[in-house]
């Protein structure tokens, strides 16, 4: 470099100049062979009217030629609304008022001098800003205590286990126990045979097949008496002296 080149302008803030950057051979981008296929799948489905489409007009024939109000639309012809059917006509005053015969202020009238008069709701205040509530339901007041008949009474279950706990005395257990006669042994046996059969002969009316629950309850009734009756003649026959109570009969 001379000394005329130096000038005072190279002392300048000058931008410094980047070394253009060459592409190294060896580092090269790598570009599929199906790139411009994939771009066409994706703008394949891809349409600029996919709403509503393109109108769908009819090209004019060039062999025939246009005619007058080809292209007008005529439309339908506007029909007036007619019913189809006609209203009752309005019943005059008097026809109406002979048809109600039913007088409803004097219904009234009756109906509320047979009804109970009102009572006040009774409220109770909760503090002394004059918030208040009902009592009846609030549980401040006792109620269905003395709604039952036997209230206050001793159940009658216990009272049997009391008069079963008590010892007989001997004058009441001479009295009271009694011996079955054998007229009465074999009326008794007569009269569950009689019974007997007449179950037997109701249960052998009953259907093979027991589809509805109606015929299944009576043939499990039917079963449990019979079953019970052969209890009663067993017994019976079994024993031939028999005693019962008075007091309990």
């Amino acid at each position: 470099m001379n000394s005329v080149d130096e000038t005072v302008y190279n002392l300048l803030n000058q931008i410094p100049q980047c070394p253009s950057i060459l592409p190294d051979p060896s580092k090269h981008i790598y570009r599929s062979t199906f790139a411009s296929d994939v771009v066409h799948n994706y703008n394949k489905h891809k349409y600029s009217h996919r709403t509503m489409g393109l109108a769908v007009i009819p090209k004019p024939d060039p062999c025939q030629p246009l005619r007058r109000r080809q292209n007008y639309i005529q439309l339908p012809e506007i029909k007036p609304f007619i019913r189809s059917h006609r209203m009752p006509p309005i019943p005059k005053p008097n026809k109406l008022q002979s048809k109600l015969s039913k007088d409803h202020v004097q219904e009234n009238i009756i109906h509320i001098k047979n009804s109970l008069p009102k009572c006040s709701r009774r409220y109770i205040v909760s503090d002394r800003k004059g918030n208040k509530f009902l009592i009846d339901g609030s549980g401040l007041q006792k109620e269905f205590i003395y709604k039952r008949v036997n209230y206050g009474r001793i159940p009658s279950y216990l009272r049997a286990y009391k008069t079963c706990q008590q010892p007989p005395s001997c004058d009441s257990n001479e009295n009271s126990m009694q011996l079955i006669s054998s007229e009465e042994h074999f009326s008794l046996i007569e009269s569950l045979k009689q019974r007997h059969q007449e179950v037997f002969t109701e249960y052998q009316r009953l259907p093979l097949r027991l589809e509805s629950i109606s015929s299944r309850k009576k043939h499990a009734l039917l079963t449990e008496k019979l079953i019970q009756i052969e209890r009663d003649l067993a017994f019976l026959d079994k024993h031939e002296h028999i005693f019962i109570d008075r007091l309990q009969s």
